[in-house]
C-alpha cells in the first residue's frame, strides 16, 4: 500500500538539500525525493521554514555548553531566555 509524502520526509529532504549547499525549494525537494506533488511539498516546506529559526537557536544553545549534560544545558538556556525577557 502506497503512503503519502509526510512532513518528516520533506523536512529531512530540506535538511539534506541545505547540507548540500543549496536552498531548499519545492523542485529541489521533489528531485531529492523523486516524488511528491508540488502542493504537498509546498505545505510541508513552509512548516520547515517556520521551524528553522527555533532549530538554529536550540543548536546554538547546545553548542554554548557542549560539556554540560543535555538537561543542564536546557535549564541554562531556559534561565538565560527568562532573564532576557525580564530586562
Amino acid at each position: 500500500m502506497a503512503r503519502g509524502l509526510t512532513e518528516s520526509d520533506v523536512h529531512a529532504a530540506a535538511d539534506a538539500v541545505l547540507a548540500g549547499g543549496q536552498r531548499p525549494t519545492v523542485e529541489r525537494i521533489r528531485t531529492y525525493l523523486g516524488t511528491g506533488s508540488p502542493n504537498t511539498v509546498t505545505r510541508w516546506l513552509e512548516t520547515w521554514w517556520r521551524a528553522v529559526g527555533a532549530r538554529l537557536a536550540a543548536q546554538q544553545a547546545r553548542l554554548a555548553l557542549p560539556e554540560a549534560p543535555a538537561e543542564v544545558a536546557a535549564a541554562a538556556s531556559d534561565m538565560r531566555g527568562a532573564g532576557a525577557r525580564d530586562d
